[in-house]
């Protein structure tokens, strides 16, 4: 029997929310508020910004999601400060637990972005 994992999106969230779940030290409210906020808050910079901020978080489900909200930032507003993001998205390809999804998430900014890929190396 195999397990299935049903499609979620979490609804929109402000930046106070993300800020005070990140303060709180609530994981699942955080996770959620940073993908709500990727997804549809037009403030592209300061959603970016502050998934800079987590992208060393000591839970692994966050820096996951910030790597995976970078992407969707990248595919919805066809921008990020690229100068910023991909060195830090690189110096994290050697995180055991998150390497993957960093790799996955340079990937979809490198599509998205029409860069060629591995173009900026951090």
């Amino acid at each position: 029997m195999s397990t299935q994992r049903s499609y979620y999106e979490p609804a929109p969230a402000t930046h106070d929310t993300a800020t005070a779940a990140l303060a709180a030290g609530d994981i699942d409210t955080l996770t959620d508020s940073m993908v709500g906020l990727a997804l549809h808050d037009a403030d592209w910079r300061w959603c970016q910004d502050f998934y800079l901020r987590v992208l060393d978080h000591p839970e692994e489900d966050v820096r996951a999601t910030a790597a995976i909200c970078l992407g969707h930032l990248a595919r919805i507003h066809h921008q990020l400060d690229t100068d910023k993001v991909l060195p830090a998205l690189h110096a994290r390809l050697r995180d055991p637990k998150v390497g993957g999804t960093v790799e996955d998430a340079i990937a979809d900014i490198e599509q998205f972005l029409a860069l060629p890929p591995g173009a900026m190396r951090g």
